[in-house]
């Protein structure tokens, strides 16, 4: 076993510089691509010109987090035994990654023309996008956890997170321009929003490719699926680490409660222009460099649980800012500042990138990550209902009611991520510097 573990430290030591530029490299285009394809500011918005609908604009996070959470638990088994998990991640993407490529296509050809097509459209084809990053998922925190020394990811997460954000800083203002009375119309600017989308999706598939992965010494036969579905029972009953990582991911999972309605809020009920998305998507994305700086620093010095708890302390800023925004009716400059509301968006963003996806490869046994990622990732899909419900509950209450509720369940949240396992060796602590509960 030692000398398996020295192969690998050596494989890794001798392919480091290469991965990081790789990994980076697919990371943060991947990032600028979400950006043109937000789900918290882009497809709100066209879903809404679409539609007028709050529980369709409410069912576009519940129809990513399912499509890309719900399967990963299968494809964990489907492709776990491979000792080469790599291209699995470049065939699936080259089926998933160029829909948005499509949908703009369609957009040009005048699909919109008829809503209810357009709608259904979009919904198959980002449906099948995230069903395909499911795969992507358990692949690429797979073949990091190989490629890369443990004490050196957070540097690259963080690395990739700066380095993306700088460059959407200055896409946020392009994006200001699109969605703005001096940019073009509906739905062209949609178009080119998703077109570029889809380009700088491609392109973080040509950086995958660039990965050197080592073969996994622990390979093994699939695991027949009633046998593989005791083992991830035996994982549920065995592993109290793992249990309080899900717990605390499903109730940190309440943020989509509220997530879908803060331009919404912004656009509609504040009467702000449609210039701010732009300005959204940029402070979104600046909140995101801050917390990748600082998340990969405390990711490697402290431990990515405390990345957890600072995010989701974080989470309880934008409905807080939200309630106050809607209670005080601010002017002028002062109503600019409601985006703050996005920067904190992005806090909580990077905070699953970097806190709770690594926290869990932290805790995955070798051999074992592909059937953790995967448990990870569909248990937290049971969030998925969240945003659809609180699309409902907006229609039948208010703004004031659903950020109130949202402030509420993520207090819980934050209050819970103070159980979650240390993953640098030390004793867990909860505030007070009592013990924490076993």
């Amino acid at each position: 076993m030692h000398g398996v573990s020295g192969k690998l430290e050596a494989f890794q030591q001798r392919h480091f510089r290469r991965n990081a530029i790789a990994f980076i490299g697919e990371s943060s285009l991947f990032g600028l691509g979400l950006l043109f394809a937000s789900t918290t500011t882009i497809l709100p918005g066209f879903v809404s010109r679409l539609t007028g609908s709050a529980v369709l604009v409410g069912l576009i996070i519940s129809v990513t987090e399912g499509a890309w959470r719900a399967p990963q638990l299968l494809f964990a088994n489907w492709i776990g035994h491979r000792p080469r998990k790599k291209p699995y991640l470049t065939i699936v993407g080259l089926f998933a990654r160029p829909v948005y490529l499509l949908f703009a296509l369609a957009l040009a050809l005048g699909v919109a023309r008829s809503p209810s097509l357009a709608l259904m459209l979009f919904f198959v084809l980002h449906t099948l996008m995230y069903t395909g990053m499911s795969v992507d998922t358990i692949v690429w925190w797979d073949v990091l956890a190989k490629a890369v020394p443990a004490r050196r990811r957070g540097r690259i997460l963080g690395t990739s997170t700066v380095l993306s954000g700088m460059v959407a800083v200055i896409a946020g203002l392009f994006i200001s321009y699109l969605f703005g009375e001096s940019g073009p119309p509906f739905p062209t600017n949609y178009a080119v929003s998703f077109a570029i989308a889809g380009t700088f999706f491609m392109l973080s598939l040509g950086s995958w490719m660039l990965v050197a992965e080592p073969e996994e010494a622990t390979a093994r036969p699939r695991t027949p699926w009633p046998v593989y579905a005791k083992e991830v029972w035996a994982i549920l009953r065995t592993d109290a680490a793992m249990r309080r990582l899900l717990i605390v991911r499903l109730f940190a999972g309440f943020n989509g409660f509220a997530l879908g309605f803060y331009v919404l809020f912004g656009t509609e009920r504040l009467g702000l222009a449609g210039e701010m998305i732009g300005v959204f998507a940029a402070v979104q994305t600046i909140g995101g460099i801050l917390s990748g700086i600082l998340f990969g620093w405390i990711s490697e010095r402290y431990g990515n649980h405390r990345v957890v708890q600072i995010a989701t302390a974080a989470s309880l800023a934008s409905p807080l800012v939200a309630l106050v925004y809607l209670f005080a009716a601010p002017a002028g400059v002062w109503l600019s500042l409601y985006a703050i509301v996005f920067a904190f968006i992005g806090v909580a963003m990077n905070a699953n990138f970097i806190g709770f996806a690594n926290l869990n490869v932290d805790i995955a046994p070798p051999g074992k990550r592909t059937t953790y990622i995967g448990l990870f990732n569909t248990v937290s899909g049971l969030v998925v209902i969240w945003p659809a419900i609180g699309g409902w509950v907006l229609q039948q209450s208010s703004y004031a009611f659903l950020f109130a509720v949202s402030f509420g369940l993520m207090a819980v949240a934050h209050l819970a991520s103070w159980w979650l396992p240390s993953s640098h060796g030390e004793p867990d602590r909860k505030p007070g510097g009592l013990p924490a509960l076993p």
